[in-house]
């Protein structure tokens, strides 16, 4: 069986949880937010209601002008958008594994891109703590997944561009021409990315500014890590620099937003500096502990209360934020066997600084996550936003094993027929994992189809009772979806509140849901 071969029965394992995950989002219909949203910019119109947004509440403008954009489809557009996101998302990720890889001397071919690609996606929803909420509900997926999306494509443009040598061509007036629009494609994008929401543009700021950092630092063989080793590549530099100071408007436009005060008087006042920095830190911890927190449990209990002088209200709930070790297995032998089989000689020369710089370049950008959510709420980020610092840690440990294999193929062997037999049996072994998580996700998916079902007749209901001129409607209660609500009971609530005016009524009562 050749590598190829191996890839591809890979390929195929990884898929099933992503089928499923996108069948289970067939399930997503509108709720809370989207009500509030669909009210706004039927009474204010497509450009004021982004313009209301942004001066009362949401201070996301790239995410807000999706809104509106999807809004006119309503609910007939949800359950169609996860799929879209997960083909684009490992799309893009493939796309990007075979620029990067080329940009390394050593382009690789579809299949092993293809199963990179998936495996991150899948690890990346695994331990993400609420993907309902991540992935299928379409306002928060715009805001947490699609920069995801946004950056793997961003990262395999720059690794293009770094292939590409601005001195090939013979007319260089041409070239100097196609750098300046680079330049200016760089500060678009990250800027439209930046605006989707706070947490990536954190993360994106802090991404391109280490990148710098990084290249500026001494390494073994001169002044700089050599990330634009090549004379021919510093205007590429400027290309990232350009990116990042794309990425610092989009933090400002979205931190000067005065929306942002209209939340915050639903939280606590913004900590001090050293209490950012403290809560941050420990918020980071917490993120690369959370496959030990079955273990740790207990410490993190009695620990916690003397750091924060206090019993934190978020400590319960994050203690059952935890993940599985499971999943770091899966990153750390597919990692390991594409290392190890995809490694050549001379290769080993730079494993140690990834072996050493990728826990630290992962701590530094999780802590970027988690920064934008210690200052507004005084709290580690909701469990849906964890998406992001949880991508940032497995692209992190997935490098991390690579280079592990790397160096175990460095001080081994040539690879042959029976090292290819015994990866393909450990590929098959670590395949019934998705297997297993694939039939997991689908038995949440059957209980979502029950809740879509019973959206669809409530749904239907409130339009009659709107075409019939009724104004005050009573209909069955839902329950939640992935924590969200759709109708609740109180018709004074304020999301039945904004649901009547999406709908065109003046309450809804939700009867006592179904048992």
């Amino acid at each position: 069986m050749t590598q190829r071969q191996i890839a591809w029965i890979g390929v195929a394992l990884f898929a099933l949880p992503l089928i499923a995950h996108a069948f289970a989002g067939t399930a997503s219909r509108y709720v809370s937010d989207d009500y509030c949203a669909g009210y706004i910019f039927k009474d204010y119109g497509y450009l004021d209601g982004q313009r209301w947004f942004y001066l009362n509440w949401g201070a996301v403008p790239a995410t807000l002008l999706l809104m509106a954009l999807t809004d006119p489809a309503g609910s007939a557009l949800t359950p169609l958008l996860t799929t879209v996101a997960l083909v684009a998302w490992v799309a893009a990720l493939t796309w990007a594994v075979r620029r990067i890889t080329e940009a390394l001397g050593d382009r690789w071919e579809l299949p092993a891109s293809l199963l990179v690609a998936e495996v991150i996606v899948y690890a990346t929803l695994q331990d993400s703590p609420n993907v309902v909420q991540s992935l299928y509900l379409r306002i928060p997926m715009f805001e947490y997944v699609l920069p995801l999306v946004a950056l793997a494509l961003y990262a395999g443009w720059i690794a293009a561009r770094l292939k590409a040598s601005p001195y090939e061509e013979d007319d260089r007036l041409v070239v100097a021409r196609a750098f300046q629009a680079s330049v200016i494609v760089s500060g678009v994008a990250t800027f439209v990315a930046g605006s989707l929401g706070p947490t990536y543009v954190v993360l994106q700021t802090a991404t391109l500014g280490l990148a710098l950092i990084l290249n500026r630092l001494p390494g073994p063989k001169g002044p700089g890590l050599h990330l634009f080793p090549r004379d021919e590549h510093a205007p590429l530099k400027r290309v990232l620099i350009a990116g990042l100071i794309g990425s610092i408007a989009a933090m400002a436009l979205v931190a000067l937003a005065p929306g942002n005060a209209a939340r915050q008087t639903h939280y606590p006042a913004p900590p001090g500096l050293v209490n950012l920095v403290t809560w941050s830190f420990f918020s980071t911890v917490f993120m690369f502990a959370r496959p030990l927190l079955p273990l740790l449990r207990g410490a993190i209990t009695a620990i916690v209360p003397h750091v924060f002088a206090s019993q934190p209200e978020w400590l319960a709930k994050a203690l059952a934020m935890s993940s599985s070790l499971v999943t770091v297995v899966v990153l750390v032998v597919v990692g390991g066997l594409m290392g190890f089989t995809r490694g050549r000689e001379g290769d080993g020369a730079w494993t140690l600084r990834v072996l050493i710089g990728a826990p630290v370049v992962a701590f530094v950008l999780v802590a970027a996550c988690m920064a934008p959510s210690v200052y507004g709420t005084s709290a580690p980020p909701p469990p849906r936003a964890l998406i992001e610092p949880q991508f940032v840690l497995v692209c992190a440990l997935l490098c991390w094993s690579y280079a592990v294999g790397v160096r175990l193929r460095a001080n081994g062997e040539a690879l042959n027929r029976p090292a290819l037999a015994a990866i393909a049996l450990a590929l098959c072994a670590v395949g019934t994992i998705p297997i297993a998580a694939a039939r997991t996700t689908m038995s949440h998916a059957a209980e979502y189809r029950t809740w879509a079902r019973q959206w669809d007749e409530v749904d239907g209901q409130l339009r009659a009772a709107a075409a019939h001129g009724i104004r005050h409607a009573q209909v069955h209660a839902l329950d939640q979806i992935g924590g969200v609500p759709a109708i609740v009971e109180d018709p004074k609530d304020w999301v039945n509140n904004c649901a009547a005016r999406y709908y065109g009524l003046e309450t809804i009562t939700g009867a006592v849901a179904r048992p």
